[in-house]
């Protein structure tokens, strides 16, 4: 399946490069890459992240039509609050402690704590790219280097470098943002 990794890392950096400069096309790109990683990701052993590829499809609608309904706003990224970052990681946390030891009592996932983990953040920095918050690239930066990791481990070096890249881009995003950002 090294084919498929390919297309879709790919168009995974095609997302991201868009993304950083606020196009809408980075949800097409990252819905094609994602619909691809579906099967490349459960091949791997990595269920959850496979299941969070097919929510990445119905998020680059949802973000399509976002980027849309204010396009005059798209590329004006907003900050958040501490606070709200703080309760969205409690929410992760908690979302990762119900699920991953689910995913190890059925045998579903070859590392299940961090197939949780990424798949949970990964969910709620999407979402917050979505809605064009600032801090999603900081997000992104520690997500992307934690998957790289867990993907290294799967033998998915094609993908655990490309997470890497993942990684670097978004520190350019969130440089390019930061000089676009919109008082809260």
């Amino acid at each position: 399946m090294e084919a498929a990794e390919l297309a879709a890392a790919a168009f995974g950096v095609a997302y991201i490069l868009l993304a950083i400069r606020a196009r809408r096309a980075c949800w097409v790109a990252g819905g094609i890459s994602a619909a691809i990683y579906i099967a490349v990701l459960r091949d791997a052993g990595l269920p959850l992240q496979a299941a969070l590829q097919a929510l990445y499809v119905a998020l680059s609608v949802y973000g399509w039509f976002a980027w849309r309904r204010e396009q005059a706003d798209v590329s004006a990224p907003r900050s958040w609050p501490l606070p709200r970052h703080l309760l969205a990681l409690l929410g992760v946390g908690i979302a990762t402690a119900l699920s991953a030891p689910l995913a190890a009592r059925h045998g579903l996932a070859a590392a299940p704590v961090a197939d949780s983990l990424g798949t949970w953040a990964s969910v709620f920095a999407t979402w917050l790219l979505a809605r064009r918050v600032i801090e999603s690239w900081i997000w992104w930066i520690a997500i992307d280097v934690g998957l790289a990791g867990l993907f290294a481990l799967q033998g998915l070096w094609v993908t655990a470098a490309l997470y890497g890249a993942y990684a670097v881009l978004a520190v350019a995003g969130l440089r390019s943002w930061r000089r676009r950002l919109v008082p809260a």
